[in-house]
């Protein structure tokens, strides 16, 4: 008797592993239209991308459409919390995500929903309500550093203008001054989706409603003491903030107005803000005091020493001639 525990033991634990290896996951959720007031979306095709960490494992075993309520679901999924399941769409030639979700023994069944949206090409909801303009210099070079954070106030994704390429729009757009080098998008997300046309910085990733932030640097070289730095709005803005690195500089121009002392991360700012900035408007900021080479005033010297030396040889040369 003793000797067939381990038998019934071994069988036991066949059953067990048999069962677990039976089971399967499930993934559901409902498409919303975040255009038509959070209404179901039927009969669109929600795919399922299989990821195993970084790497793209599957996007063509699980695909299904919505029913007639608007909801999805895709069965039979392999139970295995390594892999993240993301639920796509593609709507009006969008293509939209859902969050990602793992199947496990413990939670067999998960859900995820998604939002999809009406296109646009209209401007008309897309506002900036704050803008960070960061100013430092060192070696007659001017670093800006801008800060958008940007809103889609509208019910629709906005796809701005389109370009040569079928596949790619202007979207958000963000003028660069004349002169300006070594330009570096700041925002990880969007170093893949930025280019730059005809002096101007073009963001291509579609823009749905929400929230987004934008920034990106440059430098612009400059001669002698002063600087004037100009670019046109383009979307309504609420408020631009001006900081300033150097306590010794001072900047001025239209709406500007000093609000003292700001200290970020350690370092303290010159502080200025301008607000409710319209598009058409030209944001004009003139930078003096700055630690320029004196180009002017340099040239000017050597020309005076020039002069003088020129001028007593001459005397010279006139005086020995009528000696003689």
């Amino acid at each position: 008797m003793k000797k067939s525990i381990p038998i019934y033991l071994l069988f036991f634990l066949l059953i067990i592993q048999t069962s677990l290896t039976a089971q399967k996951g499930e993934i559901w959720g409902n498409i919303y239209s975040g255009s038509e007031d959070s209404s179901l979306v039927r009969n669109v095709e929600v795919q399922l991308l299989v990821y195993l960490g970084h790497n793209l494992v599957d996007d063509s075993s699980y695909v299904k459409k919505t029913n007639s309520r608007g909801k999805y679901r895709l069965t039979n999924l392999p139970v295995d919390s390594s892999l993240i399941y993301y639920p796509r769409v593609t709507f009006n030639d969008i293509v939209y995500y859902g969050n990602g979700v793992r199947i496990s023994l413990h939670q067999l069944k998960q859900q995820s929903d998604l939002v999809v949206f009406d296109n646009t090409s209209d401007k008309k909801d897309i506002f900036v309500p704050m803008e960070h303009l960061f100013l430092s210099h060192e070696n007659n070079v001017l670093t800006l550093k801008e800060i958008f954070l940007i809103n889609n106030r509208g019910k629709k994704t906005y796809m701005g203008q389109k370009t040569e390429d079928e596949n790619v729009h202007y979207v958000l757009e963000f003028p660069l001054p004349a002169g300006y080098e070594n330009l570096k998008i700041l925002t990880p997300d969007a170093k893949n989706s930025s280019t730059v046309k005809n002096g101007t910085l073009y963001d291509t990733a579609l823009f749905s409603p929400g929230s987004k932030q934008y920034s990106y640097q440059f430098q612009i070289p400059y001669k002698g003491n002063e600087y004037q730095y100009t670019r046109q709005i383009i979307y309504p803005t609420g408020g631009v903030n001006v900081f300033i690195e150097n306590p010794q500089l001072t900047i001025q121009g239209p709406g500007v107005k000093p609000m003292g002392d700001f200290n970020i991360k350690g370092k303290t700012y010159q502080h200025y803000s301008l607000k409710h900035l319209m598009p058409g408007m030209q944001l004009e900021l003139t930078l003096t005091n700055l630690p320029g080479k004196t180009i002017g005033f340099n040239f000017d010297i050597k020309w005076i020493v020039l002069l003088v030396v020129v001028g007593f040889l001459i005397v010279g040369f006139g005086y020995t001639f009528l000696k003689k």
